[in-house]
């Protein structure tokens, strides 16, 4: 069980780096409009602030510390809060939006997996 835990936990660091990849791709290649954004200070904070701790939280994930059970939780409130505070933001459509959508629907559907795992599992008794 603890081994297809940390396949998990390798599977959304790799799908969470593809689509960076894909978005730079999607930024530097694929022609598209200037669209205005409303970014405020509290959002590009929370934002950072997530974007800094998700490596310490998938390594101590995948060491199976008690510190990356509370840090995923901490993860999950800082995403809940912060889809509600970030504003609503408009985008083009191109060639490689499906896959950008499909890739935040797979990031979210892990974080339910592992969260899953954490706390309906044997992975459990490893973190304590």
């Amino acid at each position: 069980m603890i081994n297809i835990f940390k396949k998990t936990i390798l599977l959304q660091i790799f799908l969470f780096l593809s689509l960076i990849t894909l978005t730079i791709i999607e930024e530097g290649l694929l022609p598209s409009e200037e669209v205005p954004s409303d970014f405020s200070i509290v959002e590009g904070i929370l934002f950072l602030f997530i974007i800094l701790l998700l490596p310490f939280m998938w390594y101590f994930l995948y060491k199976l510390k008690p510190i990356g059970k509370k840090l995923f939780v901490f993860y999950l409130i800082l995403g809940a809060i912060s889809f509600f505070v970030i504003s609503d933001y408009s985008y083009d459509v191109t060639s490689l939006t499906p896959f950008l959508e499909f890739g935040d629907n797979a990031l979210i559907l892990l974080d339910g997996v592992i969260l899953a795992f954490l706390f309906f599992t044997d992975v459990k008794e490893n973190f304590n």
